[in-house]
């Protein structure tokens, strides 16, 4: 079911010690493409281990620290931002990166990601989980450095708040001549209108003809929708028509509704 071939693994150690190695929780109740995932993951090298639902990820995330998380939308017991939601406010996902797959509708390729068909490159996608090791890693080190992310709100709503004194920081990475990028666009517009924009830091990048390997976010599929801040990192990668999965993201991070 799956025949794409990886590339054998060799270890990559940068300039500053940072691996591009790392441990990695995998969590859906899928038991056939969590064994695809631990699979592959480990052809590269990672620590990889998996749970089947949102009881099992938060008894293994009570246990160890990963450096990435990645998890299904629909659990057994709830969604995947109830985990996030959970593992967040237990400081369980403190210096981790996570990835929310939503199962289906990705622009660049035609395959649901959950299923792993030719013809994704399933080589790009190590390679971008590898790139987010390394990130994670990289600022759970800064982090030791530097002060905590300060939250503060802006006295004009029409300033666009910087990712300092934003309560949540968005990047949407499009094709744009998507119509599913565009539908992604115009339904989190829809939804910020709802909230109180001088929280909320947003922008949007084309990928159009420009390598998303060149970005510190390590997209791999448009629409993708990251959520930079507050912590931790989050990718949401698939179908970002739903505003009620966008609604729980900015309540999660705090963002105030309008008045």
């Amino acid at each position: 079911m799956y025949g794409e071939q990886t590339q054998p693994f060799t270890t990559v150690q940068l300039a500053d010690g940072v691996t591009s190695v790392g441990r990695i929780l995998v969590v859906d109740d899928d038991r056939a493409f969590g064994g695809f995932m631990l699979a592959a993951l480990e052809s590269r090298g990672h620590e990889v281990e998996w749970a089947g639902g949102i009881m099992d990820a938060m008894a293994a995330l009570y246990s160890n620290r990963y450096d990435l998380v990645i998890f299904d939308l629909r659990l057994p017991e709830g969604s995947g931002l109830d985990l996030l939601r959970e593992a967040t406010e237990e400081g369980l996902l403190d210096g981790s990166a996570a990835i929310i797959l939503t199962g289906h509708d990705f622009d660049d390729e035609p395959d649901d990601i959950r299923v792993f068909h030719k013809p994704l490159d399933v080589d790009s996608f190590l390679d971008r989980m590898g790139e987010i090791v390394v990130a994670a890693k990289r600022r759970r080190r800064g982090a030791q450095l530097k002060p905590p992310f300060v939250t503060r709100g802006l006295s004009n709503d029409r300033s666009r708040p910087s990712p300092k004194t934003a309560k949540i920081e968005l990047v949407l990475y499009v094709s744009a001549s998507s119509e599913k990028c565009q539908k992604a666009l115009r339904t989190i517009r829809d939804v910020l209108q709802q909230f109180n924009t001088s929280q909320v830091h947003f922008i949007v990048r084309d990928l159009s003809g420009v390598p998303a390997s060149a970005d510190e976010d390590a997209v791999v599929f448009t629409p993708t929708l990251v959520k930079r801040g507050p912590a931790p990192r989050t990718w949401i990668v698939g179908n970002l028509d739903q505003p009620e999965l966008l609604i729980d993201l900015l309540e999660v991070s705090g963002v105030e509704r309008r008045k």
